[in-house]
């Protein structure tokens, strides 16, 4: 399959220079800040649920595929800012990511990079704590005995439930699991964490990505051989919608791998995902929850796709050479993004909300957590907004 043909419908709209003022960067850090410092006595304690519920988060244990993330949240407040007491809050879940890993609580699944990288993994880069370190690693090679499919070549979405009508499947989202995999063997020089990547990777290409660079959100494989079958959806419109959030995971995941294993074949597939995204962005910047939907419509709105591909874009910016013509339209799509995020979705007098953006959806065939908070959607927002600000900063993933 040819990749790299994919066209900008509207070059334009993404060549002209586009710059978020400094001012409101400052006021949506200061807001972001605010509220975490108004909860974070509860939040040493207590994880908020993956979405709230009439803009509230519940409360409760680190038990959830997001848990990782509400860490990274409150790591990257203390980045922007400098104040101690957001690392300190993050350091006190230490304990409860040993339970998690010691009991595999919540960790049958892919989901495991996306709890232990923007956490414990997060907090050994910024602290050097080499039980951290052990405690990482630790989870990779859970990940990689419980959840990697030796003979598929894949990561099993639920390697506790393996059946034909739904555990055979690997996904989208495992694009954000796999950075756990290449962060394991840069440390350890173990090649089954290298190999296991960059075959989901492949798979990834093969099955999920279409050639017009929309993907299918799962890909079910049979369940004796581990062979394809077809492509799914979970969370999506139809099987052969684009499921936002789940090309996003493409938008970001892809140079992310990139910056690990340097495959050249990754920087046409990234731009054809990206460029798919691009061509289906809403003119306000904000997607819906499917790409089956662009523009003047009463569907749900996910600002977490939106701000998880800026996050990507940026990413790209950081290795391609300044003649890519591509690297001039990421930058300004990602701002453009961005800014929508500040100007729509985050903090404003008129409506109160737990979390730090709202108008993110969770899954609108399940009917749960649409146009709320959930904790991706503040954790990219903020992971968008260092990113803008400072091209160099050091990843979690």
């Amino acid at each position: 399959m040819l990749r790299g043909n994919i066209k900008l419908d509207n070059e334009q709209r993404f060549l002209k220079e586009h710059i978020i003022p400094e001012q409101k960067l400052n006021a949506a850090i200061k807001a972001a800040a605010d509220k975490l410092l108004s909860k974070l006595d509860i939040y040493a304690e207590k994880f908020p649920g993956t979405y709230s519920t009439d803009l509230v988060y519940p409360l409760g244990e680190n038990n959830t595929w997001v848990s990782g993330m509400h860490t990274g949240t409150i790591l990257l407040a203390y980045e922007l800012t400098g104040d101690e007491r957001f690392l300190e809050c993050a350091k006190k879940h230490i304990p409860s990511y040993k339970k998690r890993l010691d009991e595999k609580i919540g960790l049958w699944s892919h989901d495991v990079g996306f709890v232990y990288s923007p956490s414990i993994v997060a907090l050994y880069k910024l602290t050097g704590d080499e039980e951290l370190r052990t405690l990482a690693l630790g989870a990779a090679e859970h990940l990689y005995n419980a959840s990697y499919s030796q003979k598929g070549g894949f990561v099993i979405r639920s390697s506790k439930n393996v059946d034909k009508d739904w555990g055979c499947r690997t996904m989208m989202d495992t694009l954000m699991n796999i950075p756990l995999f290449f962060w394991a063997y840069e440390q350890t020089g173990d090649k089954k964490y290298l190999d296991a990547a960059n075959s989901q990777l492949r798979i990834t290409e093969s099955c999920l990505i279409r050639e017009d660079g929309s993907s299918y959100h799962h890909y079910q494989f049979d369940v004796e051989t581990h062979k394809p079958v077809c492509g799914v959806t979970f969370q999506g419109h139809r099987d052969e919608s684009t499921w936002s959030r789940g090309q996003a995971w493409g938008v970001l995941g892809l140079p992310i791998a990139y910056t690990y294993n340097k495959d050249e074949s990754l920087l046409p597939l990234h731009r054809d995902v990206t460029y798919f995204a691009l061509n289906h962005l809403p003119d306000d910047c904000v997607p819906y929850w499917d790409y089956d939907f662009v523009d003047k419509c009463d569907e749900a709105r996910d600002v977490s796709a939106g701000l998880a591909s800026a996050c990507g874009m940026l990413e790209a910016c950081g290795y391609l050479p300044d003649s890519a013509p591509e690297k001039t339209i990421y930058k300004n799509a990602a701002a453009q993004i961005l800014e929508a995020a500040i100007d729509m979705c985050a903090d404003s007098d008129k409506t109160e909300f737990d979390g730090l953006v709202r108008y993110s959806t969770c899954s609108v065939p399940h009917g749960i957590g649409v146009e709320e908070c959930t904790l991706y959607g503040d954790f990219f927002y903020l992971e968008a907004i260092i990113r803008y600000l400072r091209p160099d900063w050091k990843r979690y993933w």
